[in-house]
């Protein structure tokens, strides 16, 4: 089990930040190496399942699916598990918050491995902060561009 704490910021608004973090299906946009496929296998009310296909073309050159459960806690707070796949049992937080630069988001995450997957502890702590860190980026980015566009 690892614990994974950070935080970055971004100029979107919470609410408007955490509709884009939500909207699971345009990862594979933002990820086309990485991310094979996004299903979405269940939606009720403030949940959804998800089955994510992966692929970390660096390391491990076969892609794996995992299956994640979603709760909207509020506007702002996000729950997910992994429910099935190497990193089943994982939990991540995410909470933004209103600051002078328009969001801070708080990623806290505890990872945890199955035994096939714990040798690559290390590679994956850094690959999700990385990842998430890179889904704010890119949204962030969008946001610009749609900006820029209208």
């Amino acid at each position: 089990m690892t614990n994974l704490q950070f935080q970055t910021d971004s100029p979107i608004e919470p609410e408007k930040l955490m509709s884009y973090i939500t909207n699971f299906e345009s990862y594979q946009k933002f990820f086309p190496n990485q991310i094979k496929e996004v299903k979405i296998l269940d939606r009720q009310n403030n949940e959804i399942t998800t089955e994510e296909t992966i692929i970390f073309s660096t390391l491990i050159k076969s892609a794996f699916v995992q299956k994640s459960h979603h709760k909207l806690i509020s506007d702002k707070e996000l729950f997910t598990e992994i429910i099935d796949g190497p990193a089943k049992g994982s939990k991540i937080k995410i909470i933004c918050t209103k600051n002078d630069q328009g969001t801070q988001i708080k990623f806290d995450v505890n990872l945890k491995l199955s035994l096939k997957a714990k040798f690559l502890g290390p590679f994956i702590k850094k690959l999700y902060k990385r990842y998430l860190v890179a889904v704010i980026y890119k949204i962030n980015n969008r946001e610009h561009e749609q900006q820029n566009y209208n």
